[in-house]
C-alpha cells in the first residue's frame, strides 16, 4: 500500500538529510509546505503542465513523478531523471509535461508560453514560485500579458516571507510595518485571485482552465534554505 502523499514527501525529503555524504548536488527542500503540493497532486491531471523552482521535489512528486529517477538525480546518478546532470534544481520531466529552473523566477515566462499553446485545449497550466520570483521583472509581465490574452493559467505564490535569509519585509515596498500581500499587487492587473486557503485549490483549477488565476499561499520553511553536500571523511 502507497503512502500518503505528504509522508511520501516528507519520508523522501528526510532522507537526502540522512544522506548528505552521498548526495552530488545542493538540495532545497520542500519540508513545510507540503500540503501545497498535496493539493495540486489531488487536483491536476495528465494533460496539464507544471512549471517549478529550485525547491522543487514537492511539485515533481505531485505532477506524477518518480521517487527513484529524483533520488538518482540527486547522487548524480547515470540512472538519474536527466541522467545526473541537472542536480535537484533544474529537474525536468517531458513524460509528464514538468519543468524546473534554478533561476529564481526563470521557469515564469516559459509556463505563460506554454498556456499560450494549450489555449482552448481545456488543459491548464500550472506555475508555482517562491514569495522573492515577484521581485523579478519578469513575473510582472508574465501576469499582465497573461490577463490580457486570457491564457489557462494557476500562478501559485508560495510565500514562506523569506529570500535565503532576508524576510520580505526588508525586500519590499510597504507601510507601516509590513509589506501589503502580493496577491493585493497582482489584482491591481485584473488578475482574478482567490483566498489562498488550500480548500480553494479544486476551484483555482477549475476556474485557471478558462482565465489565469492567482493564489498566495503563506507557508512557513521548514529547516534550512539549502543542503550541500557533506565532505566525507573517509579515505
Amino acid at each position: 500500500m502507497s503512502k500518503p502523499f505528504c509522508e511520501r514527501l516528507r519520508s523522501f525529503e528526510h532522507r537526502i538529510l540522512d544522506n548528505l555524504d552521498k548526495i552530488a548536488c545542493p538540495c532545497h527542500l520542500s519540508l513545510g509546505a507540503e500540503a501545497v503540493s498535496e493539493a495540486i497532486h489531488k487536483n491536476i491531471r495528465k494533460d496539464d503542465w507544471l512549471f517549478s523552482t529550485h525547491r522543487n521535489h514537492g511539485h515533481y512528486l505531485a505532477k506524477g513523478g518518480s521517487d527513484d529517477r529524483l533520488w538518482d538525480e540527486i547522487l548524480g546518478l547515470d540512472s538519474g531523471l536527466n541522467g545526473g546532470h541537472a542536480g535537484s534544481q533544474s529537474i525536468c520531466d517531458p513524460s509528464i509535461n514538468f519543468y524546473a529552473s534554478s533561476i529564481v523566477g526563470g521557469s515564469i515566462g516559459i509556463a505563460v508560453g506554454a498556456a499560450i499553446a494549450l489555449k482552448g485545449t481545456g488543459c491548464v497550466v500550472v506555475a508555482v514560485f517562491g514569495d522573492a520570483a515577484t521581485e523579478q521583472g519578469v513575473f510582472w509581465e508574465a501576469i499582465s500579458f497573461s490577463v490580457v490574452k486570457q491564457l489557462p493559467i494557476l500562478f501559485i505564490c508560495e510565500n514562506n516571507g523569506l529570500s535565503i535569509e532576508v524576510p520580505i519585509s526588508e525586500r519590499q515596498p510597504h507601510r507601516e510595518t509590513r509589506p501589503a500581500a502580493i496577491w493585493v499587487r497582482v489584482s491591481s492587473f485584473g488578475l482574478r485571485t482567490l483566498p489562498g486557503e488550500l480548500v480553494n485549490i479544486p476551484m483555482a483549477f477549475k476556474f485557471s482552465r478558462e482565465e489565469p488565476i492567482f493564489m498566495e499561499i503563506l507557508i512557513q520553511r521548514e529547516g534550512k534554505h539549502c543542503y550541500f553536500p557533506k565532505l566525507s571523511t573517509k579515505h
